[in-house]
Parts: structure tokens; sequence; C-alpha cells
């Protein structure tokens, strides 16, 4: 058995909480919302995907919209 943390999914539907598991990231057994998990547990989250809420029955993934920009950050100024 291995070691995994979990991430608290919001059915988009209903708004029920759906635990996704993630092998990514320290994989320390913690739990995270969607909202704070950090990126590296986000990484692969769909791994199971899709997942179906309890509740209603919905079928959904988690849709990840990542922004990269390079920053001037220099040195020597």
């Amino acid at each position: 058995m291995g070691v995994y943390d979990t991430v608290l999914l919001p059915c988009p539907k209903c708004g029920e909480l759906y635990e996704a598991q993630s092998k990514s990231g320290e994989c320390v057994l913690a739990t995270y919302n969607l909202t704070d998990a950090p990126s590296e547990v986000l990484e692969n989250i769909n791994r199971h995907a899709p997942f179906q809420c309890d509740k209603c029955g919905t079928l959904f993934y988690v849709e990840l919209n990542v922004s990269v920009k390079a920053v001037n950050k220099c040195i020597e100024c």
C-alpha cells in the first residue's frame, strides 16, 4: 500500500466534496482543499478521472489553468 495526499474536490454541480488521491508531491497523507493544494500535489490529480460525485452522480475532472511568465529579477540591481 502506497502513501498519498488527498485533495477535496467540490462537485461542480452540487458542491459535495469528493476525496481525490494524489501521488505527486511529498505524499505525507495530508489533506488539502482544491484552492490551497500545492501545485506539485495537483500535478497528477486527474489520474483517476473522471470523478463521480457520490451525491448527484455528476462526472467531472479538474481543469488546471497555469499562468507562466518570465519576470525581471536582476541579481545585480
